[in-house]
């Protein structure tokens, strides 16, 4: 039998424990029921604008155009209205691993949001660079560089650089509703998906050029 001491200590730890927890609980049930809602705007980051051309030594040349919210459409249309010491405009195409860390390092030295590319899921799960010289490849369907989704692949010679969130399943992005490739999607700085509409959602910042034939 523990000594009346003993007994009189440990209620008292008991007692406190208790107190501690139904003090936590509170705390916790305060938090739950006053904490203010999460704000539903999305995160807005700074972009930086319309750069000047680019030109890639031997090579073709590059510009980034700003233009918020555009559509993949608009967009190439007016790639296609510019011109650069006599060469014609279009969405770039970035056919290699080389052309895609020059058009990074150069043009985007701090990291971008949604900007347009040449590319487009011309069947499903078969994308395609379709503007440039490359859309007038197979027959005028444009240049294949993945089959597939993300375990898709790329055909000898091409390349891609896929974020692992481009092929979504289900949802407002599923792989049928989108259309076009972009870079910068979440701000990262590889390949990905987009609905091409010019949904805010989506944080549209621009479209590149590429001038060359």
């Amino acid at each position: 039998m523990l000594p009346a001491s003993t007994t009189t200590l440990l209620r008292r730890v008991a007692i406190l424990l208790w107190v501690a927890a139904c003090i936590g609980v509170v705390f916790l049930a305060w938090k739950i029921l006053f904490a203010p809602p999460p704000d539903p705007t999305p995160q807005k980051f700074p972009e930086p604008g319309s750069t000047q051309v680019i030109e890639r030594p031997g090579g073709h040349a590059y510009q980034y155009i700003a233009a918020p919210n555009i559509t993949w459409d608009a967009a190439r249309q007016a790639a296609e209205k510019m011109s650069y010491k006599g060469q014609a405009g279009y969405l770039a195409t970035l056919g290699d691993e080389a052309e895609f860390k020059f058009v990074l390092e150069k043009l985007f030295p701090t990291d971008n949001d949604v900007t347009y590319l040449g590319g487009r899921q011309a069947a499903p799960n078969e994308w395609r660079w379709v503007t440039g010289p490359d859309a007038a490849m197979d027959g005028g369907k444009g240049r294949l560089f993945w089959t597939g989704m993300e375990k898709g692949s790329a055909p000898e010679g091409a390349y891609a650089n896929w974020m692992y969130t481009a092929f979504q399943h289900g949802g407002k992005w599923d792989v049928p509703n989108v259309c076009c490739v972009t870079i910068f999607s979440y701000r990262k700085r590889q390949f990905s998906t987009s609905l091409g509409n010019g949904d805010p959602e989506e944080g549209v910042a621009g479209y590149l050029v590429e001038f060359g034939g």
